[in-house]
């Protein structure tokens, strides 16, 4: 998986990631451009909606669902 160097690129490459796992690894490299406006975006593309609070504890929130749904996508392919 490439390094996002933008916002944007880090956003289109978790829209076109296959996986969750994918998903999942790429939260922990885009994490430099961590914002409202990424954290919104990216929880609107799974269709979840993430309580407010601090950029930080809505990021983290958005990477335990991308954990949850991970885990299950595993589980499905055992």
């Amino acid at each position: 998986m490439n390094k996002p160097t933008t916002e944007m690129e880090a956003i289109l490459l978790f829209l076109d990631a296959d996986s969750y796992e994918e998903k999942w690894n790429l939260l922990g490299i885009v994490h430099e451009f961590m914002s409202e406006h990424l954290v919104n975006t990216l929880a609107a593309s799974m269709d979840i909606v993430i309580e407010d609070g601090s950029v930080e504890e809505r990021f983290e929130e958005l990477r335990n669902c991308v954990n949850t749904r991970r885990r299950y996508e595993i589980d499905r392919r055992k």
